[in-house]
């Protein structure tokens, strides 16, 4: 009798511990998005830093993180200072880290440079004296 009770209470507490377990998901990162320019860029620490509408964003960049430049893809390091980005990006404990970063293409302006080109030409002449008349 004292057998049942003892395994009754185990299987109650065990049942209670499984049950908070599987209550208490794992916490999820939370996503955002964050548009600005590039401030700087560091390959070596792997951080990119964003200048926002709030302010200066510092975000961490993985080895997984897309970085695209229209359909091609590219390097941390080949994003330049002043370029436009928008980045998906996931705070995980507590920092954001950039999961793709999409480099908005810099924008051509084309400027036609019109010259006139006068021709000139100089025509030279010659005058030699006349042979004597025989």
């Amino acid at each position: 009798m004292k057998l049942s009770r003892i395994l009754i209470a185990v299987l109650a507490c065990t049942s209670l511990l499984l049950a908070q377990e599987a209550a208490a998901p794992a916490p999820k990162a939370a996503k955002a998005a964050c548009m600005g320019t590039v401030v700087s860029v560091d390959a070596i620490a792997n951080t990119i830093i964003i200048k926002t509408k709030k302010g200066d964003d510092t975000i961490g960049v993985e080895s997984s993180t897309k970085i695209m430049s229209g359909k091609k893809e590219i390097a941390l390091g080949d994003i330049k200072a002043d370029s436009k980005v928008s980045v998906a990006c996931k705070t995980v404990d507590g920092k954001k880290v950039a999961s793709k970063i999409t480099v908005s293409a810099a924008k051509v302006v084309k400027t036609t440079k019109k010259t006139s080109e006068s021709a000139t030409s100089t025509t030279t002449t010659t005058t030699e004296p006349a042979a004597p008349a025989k």
